[in-house]
């Protein structure tokens, strides 16, 4: 877990998985993209598509291991936009955030027992 040297309030976990923000303009309806890094209150992606902030979206989190997929649905905002891609903030604090550290651990874990 990194917590980066900012004015972020809350912990930010460094954590890379296929999001898919959905948006009610006809024009960007889906936006598959990789997810960067989560927090209780929001995420960011990396994409070059440009969305204007306060855009509301629909945002599927997808977690893939060997043999299972979870996939975590929320809502929020799309609150700052710069070269490597979108800041999207939850319309209300993600109750699985503790999921994220532990699946990290595990991650992480996992491959260096593989490694041995």
């Amino acid at each position: 877990m990194q917590k980066r040297d900012d004015k972020r309030q809350r912990i930010r976990i460094d954590f890379e998985t296929q999001v898919t923000l959905k948006f009610a303009n006809p024009e960007q309806t889906i936006l598959p993209a990789t997810m960067k890094n989560i927090s209780m209150t929001g995420i960011f992606v990396e994409t070059d598509q440009v969305i204007a902030p306060d855009t509301p979206c629909r945002i599927d989190v997808i977690i893939t291991a060997p043999h299972s997929r979870l996939t975590i649905e929320t809502e929020g905002l799309v609150s700052r936009q710069d070269t490597e891609g979108l800041g999207v903030k939850f319309k209300n604090d993600l109750e699985w955030f503790a999921f994220f550290s532990i699946f990290s651990y595990y991650g992480r874990h996992h491959e260096k027992a593989g490694a041995e």
